[in-house]
């Protein structure tokens, strides 16, 4: 498969990283991607269900159901991914009974029964049967161990750096100088510092991946680029990833303008969102605007070397879990 889904498995020196498209496979097209998680038998254990009533400016895509009605597809016009999906939303299990749903761009929709009313705005149809164009178990597994696997880049940027001339001192500073590929490690901590906004100073059209570490993780203040707070459907910020490869939980509750993976975690929140957001299930959120991420995320080798044998499959959804989590463990130690 030619695209950057195919992980960075031991690519662990930013700089000599290669990319190509498709960063999330075919979850770039989509907005907002619910995946849900299985144990090791494939059982659901987190339901990958979406229910946000805000309005979500591209396509939306759930492994279950969504279940709240709401308004689709309204901001497609910058959508260098489009051509990757089928629909303009993914509802695997059907619609819930009385919900409404608008939908003003993406086309038909995928969604088995007849439950719920939906008003296709630019024309389109539900379809009900047959393939809904997205393999969820494959792209969860897939979209799992590149997580992790962007987790063990080797960071080459500054956290704290000093304050940029005219900028404010209290800002937590992300300084990289790479024209290619800026990586930064901060922990769950200085992710939810209420009186830190976080400003990514780097060069402009460089890929910025921010990994960020910690179980539960709230968002406490806005995210900057080059001093900068964009919002909306503004594209400025469209290769910026946060990388949340341990979440169990994610809140983004002030403004986030750039992409979000996180694979294992239920994202919910009431700030302003801008790009891809992936994650386990998503339950409430601010309004969510399509700026599709299009940094260039790293490739593997030809030939990475082999991953150990984990030693346990205990509390892990599936093998690409357990790789994740040994993998995860090899680096603390």
């Amino acid at each position: 498969m030619k695209t950057a889904l195919l992980l960075v498995a031991a690519c662990l020196t930013p700089a000599v990283c290669v990319a190509d498209t498709l960063p999330f496979g075919q979850a770039s097209a989509y907005n907002v991607v619910a995946l849900g998680t299985v144990d090791s038998n494939g059982n659901p254990v987190i339901a990958g269900t979406i229910a946000t009533n805000a309005d979500i400016g591209g396509r939306i895509a759930a492994a279950d159901q969504v279940l709240i009605g709401t308004t689709i597809g309204s901001g497609l016009n910058a959508d260098p991914w489009g051509a990757a999906a089928t629909y303009g939303m993914v509802s695997t299990n059907g619609l819930v009974a009385g919900q409404i749903f608008n939908i003003n761009g993406g086309g038909n929709i995928y969604a088995p029964g007849n439950n719920a009313t939906i008003n296709f705005n630019d024309g389109g149809v539900r379809v009900t049967s047959g393939p809904s164009g997205l393999d969820f178990s494959t792209l969860r597994s897939t979209l799992q161990l590149q997580s992790a696997t962007l987790a063990l880049l080797a960071p080459n940027g500054i956290v704290g750096a000093p304050t940029p001339s005219g900028a404010n001192p209290s800002w937590l500073i992300l300084e990289g100088t790479s024209s290619t590929l800026n990586v930064f490690n901060i922990t769950a901590g200085q992710f939810a510092d209420a009186n830190h906004n976080i400003d990514i100073v780097v060069p402009a059209g460089s890929t910025v991946i921010v990994n960020v570490s910690g179980t539960n993780v709230t968002l406490g203040a806005g995210i900057y680029y080059n001093g900068v707070q964009y919002s909306g459907d503004n594209a400025a910020d469209q290769n910026i990833l946060f990388n949340f490869s341990e979440a169990q939980t994610l809140a983004i509750d002030a403004q986030f303008s750039a992409s979000a993976l996180a694979p294992y975690a239920v994202l919910t929140g009431n700030g302003q969102m801008s790009g891809n957001f992936i994650a386990a299930q998503i339950g409430q959120t601010g309004e969510i605007h399509n700026v599709e991420f299009t940094g260039a995320l790293p490739t593997p080798p030809n030939d990475p070397p082999t991953v150990p044998e984990p030693g346990t499959l205990a509390l892990m959804g599936t093998g690409a879990l357990s790789l994740a989590m040994r993998l995860r463990g090899g680096r603390r130690s």
